[in-house]
């Protein structure tokens, strides 16, 4: 049985693994100091954007250090489980899985959040005024909308 495959080493893999886990959770760390420390009104309320980045890039990173998720193709199809989860019972090993992939996903849905946020910021659109009329309970109803579809598609 060939764990990690013969490209690298398992010890290699694991020391990887450690290394962006730690680097990851460092510079996230400090990135969330700065953001929580500094008060500049030009960044306004992108620093929640910033912030929401560096949060999920933490927790992303914990869980993959913890599940180490891997994917195998066969000819049928995909088989995707976490080799940190072969000896735990089915059910934690899906729960496990199926968290590492919400946090996956939330990186995407981010990242789409970040342009429509940049677009109604700078170009101020008259068919999107209504986001800045009250905007923490809009952009909030857009993130979660988003999230409910994109992430429970």
């Amino acid at each position: 049985f060939i764990m990690f495959g013969s490209v690298v080493s398992e010890d290699f893999y694991h020391g990887f693994s450690y290394f962006t886990t730690v680097f990851a959770c460092l510079s996230n760390g400090a990135l969330i100091y700065v953001i929580i420390v500094t008060h500049l009104t030009h960044v306004g309320p992108y620093r929640w954007l910033l912030l929401s980045f560096a949060v999920i890039d933490i927790l992303i990173s914990l869980v993959h250090f913890a599940l180490m998720p891997a994917v195998h193709i066969t000819e049928f199809g995909y088989i995707f489980f976490a080799y940190r989860t072969i000896d735990m019972s089915t059910e934690q090993g899906v729960w496990g899985m199926m968290l590492w992939s919400l946090l996956f996903y939330q990186m995407f849905v981010l990242t789409a959040f970040h342009y429509v946020y940049r677009f109604v910021m700078l170009c101020n659109p008259p068919w999107l005024a209504w986001i800045q009329r009250n905007p923490w309970r809009n952009w909030l109803s857009i993130a979660i909308v988003a999230d409910v579809f994109y992430i429970g598609d």
